[in-house]
């Protein structure tokens, strides 16, 4: 290792993760290679590109000014704009939908965040990003479109969407994003503990140990409970999430779903029509419960 390289890596130690990150982004370390296959940046444009144009460890962009302060519409500002912005789709008719939450902050994502998430949470390109305009929330219906919360992305996970998050909705007929953080990682826990052993968890086993709830608060949430008398399978789950509800942006594109597609799933927030049976007599086989006999 040079004198060079040992100086960066003892600068990156006392970084925090994201700027380390950002770090690795800006000088072109990646930790997954450099070759396109591994890289989910490559076919995007570098982020010297981004760093010459102003931003920082925060993904926000500064104006670009030459020496006696005046802007300078470089072409770096303009392959800054290409690469970040998303398609703003004029024709795009998107709608409240069903108008579910009452507190539906917009959204906290910027256009020159988009980079750094792609870096960061190793989003490839052919997933399209889409930053949601003033007036769209996380529950609106803009067609051929999901809403993504980062928080989703900061617990793990990755395109395409899980096997066992995608099986829920599906079941449930209900987007990814409704369901609450816990959910998601108990829904990411049970896969990787079954990857990890060799066992394929599905959607059975999954209801036999928890069922759907909708969140008492923010209707359209909707929490995984313990059933009665079953100790829950995943513990020590966070109770203290703050600061996440405006942090969402729009995806699309084959490698969102998978091979499977979306088949039931929604793309976006809709009630779902299923029973919430909080019984533990469930029937793996059938999903439905031996003692009230209804169909979860």
């Amino acid at each position: 290792m040079s004198d060079s390289d040992s100086l960066s890596a003892g600068v990156r130690v006392f970084m925090t993760e994201e700027e380390a990150l950002w770090y690795e982004f800006e000088h072109g370390v990646s930790q997954q290679g450099s070759s396109s296959e591994c890289n989910p940046c490559a076919g995007i444009p570098s982020a010297r590109v981004l760093s010459e144009a102003g931003a920082g460890p925060s993904g926000r962009v500064t104006e670009n000014v030459d020496s006696d302060g005046d802007e300078v519409d470089s072409e770096e500002t303009k392959v800054l704009a290409t690469a970040t912005a998303t398609d703003a789709e004029s024709d795009l008719e998107s709608y409240p939908g069903e108008g579910m939450l009452l507190k539906n902050p917009k959204s906290g994502v910027v256009p020159e965040d988009v980079m750094l998430w792609r870096y960061m949470y190793r989003i490839p390109p052919s997933v399209e990003i889409r930053v949601p305009s003033n007036h769209e929330r996380v529950d609106w219906v803009v067609p051929g479109w999901t809403a993504v919360y980062e928080l989703m992305l900061k617990d793990g996970m990755r395109f395409p969407i899980p096997r066992l998050i995608r099986d829920v909705c599906d079941h449930y007929e209900i987007a990814p994003s409704q369901l609450m953080p816990n959910a998601w990682r108990v829904l990411m826990s049970l896969e990787s503990l079954g990857s990890r052993h060799g066992v394929d968890c599905e959607l059975g086993e999954v209801l036999f140990s928890y069922y759907l709830k909708e969140h008492d608060v923010d209707k359209g949430r909707y929490k995984l409970i313990a059933r009665v008398g079953r100790a829950p399978i995943v513990t020590c789950l966070r109770t203290n999430d703050r600061g996440w509800k405006d942090r969402y942006l729009f995806v699309r594109g084959d490698l969102v779903w998978g091979p499977r597609g979306p088949g039931g799933v929604s793309g976006h927030w809709k009630s779902t029509s299923k029973k919430f049976c909080i019984c533990h007599a469930m029937s793996t086989d059938t999903n439905t419960c031996h003692l009230c006999r209804s169909r979860v």
